[in-house]
């Protein structure tokens, strides 16, 4: 064996190809979740079908509510068939006793099913607690084959071994037979198969001798190259750092453009509310008090005019509390998002279920206030205009250090083909609000699942209301 790679599990599990056949040491049911929970995620988030057989260390139920820690909406992978998570006896022991074959031949049909079904290919992990010594023998020709196999098709596959069930025999027999295997000594391992890696150095050897050659005859010319290169790279770096200053006024900029426009969104709606909708009010009361004073035809057009003019002030309104409502500067958060709530449910008819915690009693910042608002604003916009649902669900939370908002809906969703001008730039405005606050925008979403949307908020100042 060669030692190949130290990392996290999540990294090690990112690396490994299509084809790839390895084994995983364990010692405790931690060793086995800390291995195998990133590994079906990343399946589930990168299209793959996934099977997960477990043993008697960690049963179904187990399984399923260590990967659910990860993956909250994991029930909806299940639901449309992604992922399958079986006890050995159903896979393994299926008629009462092992047959390769039969297993084989199971995992060849899963991964020819995931494949018509538009999947990329077969992401699966089996235990191999239940193995007992009579049936070595016919598992480790098992893992021979399906090592085979796993290299000429579009399966991934982690394989199981609890340490204290594998002599030195055993040990060998299963490095033996994976191209590759997982082990914790300290940090995680991936050890390559030592007849593949002298395979590979083999290889590298001849390609390293036809290079010095190259290199002996170009000398001159490598070393031109290299000074050119050089140049290029501080080239490189004086443009990235002009990039980077850039960038930063770009956002100060954005920032000072949102405060602006905030601003002016804010004068804008005083003006429609004290000045033209006062006039409106003025104009109105006139014409109710002339209408009583005039002929019935003189009347009929007044009444029409008085009509008209409830419309126009009911517009208004609705101009300047679209512009920015004055209870978020008035009386908060708490209050504008509920008004908001109520307000969105009476034009969209679609319901809102909203849950909160932390936010009784207290203000945040202005633009911490305003951030989380528009936030929420564009986040139901959105459901109204592409999730097709009638109910919503809501929910903002803040402690001492962060404001969390998180928007979820089991509607249509939307993959990157998808996305109009309008759905990007709503979603690239709340990033950049939540972004200049120190905070994070994180979206999931897949076409016919529903969208989750969570905005952190980073708080560094909160009062009681008084």
């Amino acid at each position: 064996m060669e030692e190949k790679v130290h990392q996290e599990p999540a990294d090690l599990i990112a690396t490994i190809p299509w084809g790839a056949h390895c084994c995983h040491f364990y010692k405790t049911q931690k060793d086995l979740l800390e291995m195998l929970v990133p590994y079906m995620r990343a399946g589930l988030l990168n299209n793959e079908f996934c099977i997960w057989v477990t043993s008697k260390r960690l049963d179904v139920k187990d399984a399923a509510r260590a990967l659910k820690r990860v993956l909250p909406r994991l029930d909806s992978y299940i639901g449309r068939g992604q992922i399958e998570i079986v006890p050995y006896t159903r896979w393994y022991l299926a008629d009462g006793a092992f047959e390769t074959s039969r297993v084989l031949n199971g995992w060849i049909k899963k991964c020819d099913e995931a494949l018509a079904r538009g999947y990329d290919g077969l992401r699966l992990t089996g235990d191999t607690l239940w193995l007992k010594k009579p049936t070595w023998r016919d598992f480790a020709d098992y893992e021979a084959a399906l090592d085979r196999t796993t290299s000429k098709a579009r399966i991934k596959a982690i394989c199981t071994y609890a340490l204290e069930k594998c002599q030195a025999a055993e040990v060998i027999d299963v490095v033996k037979n994976h191209g590759y295997t997982l082990i914790k000594r300290g940090d995680w391992e991936l050890i390559e198969n030592a007849q593949r890696k002298r395979a590979e150095e083999e290889a590298l050897e001849k390609a390293m001798a036809e290079l010095e050659k190259l290199v002996q005859a170009r000398t001159a010319e490598l070393q031109d190259a290299n000074r050119k290169l050089l140049l290029e790279i501080a080239e490189r770096k004086r443009v990235e750092e002009q990039l980077r200053v850039s960038q930063e006024q770009l956002r100060a900029l954005a920032a000072y453009l949102q405060s602006v426009r905030e601003e002016e969104r804010t004068r804008i709606a005083r003006e429609l509310h004290d000045e033209v909708g006062q006039a409106l009010t003025g104009i109105k009361l006139s014409l109710e008090r002339s209408t009583g004073q005039q002929s019935d035809a003189v009347r009929a057009d007044l009444s029409q005019a008085l009509a008209l003019t409830n419309e126009l002030i009911g517009r208004v309104r609705d101009l300047s509390l679209d512009l920015r409502p004055a209870m978020l500067d008035d009386l908060g958060l708490l209050a504008a998002l509920s008004w908001h709530f109520d307000r969105y449910t009476k034009q969209t008819s679609i319901e809102v279920d909203f849950k909160r915690h932390g936010l009784e009693g207290r203000r945040f910042e202005p633009e911490i206030e305003t951030a989380a608002y528009r936030i929420m604003q564009e986040g139901l916009t959105n459901v109204a205009r592409h999730a097709g649902i009638d109910k919503v669900s809501v929910g903002i939370w803040a402690d001492e250090n962060m404001l969390c908002i998180r928007i979820e809906d089991l509607g249509r969703g939307f993959g990157p083909d998808s996305l109009t001008a309008s759905t990007t730039a709503g979603l690239s405005g709340m990033r950049e609000r939540a972004f200049m606050l120190g905070g994070r925008l994180i979206i999931e979403c897949a076409s016919g699942t529903g969208t989750l949307l969570i905005a952190e908020l980073p708080l560094r100042n909160s009062t009681s209301e008084q």
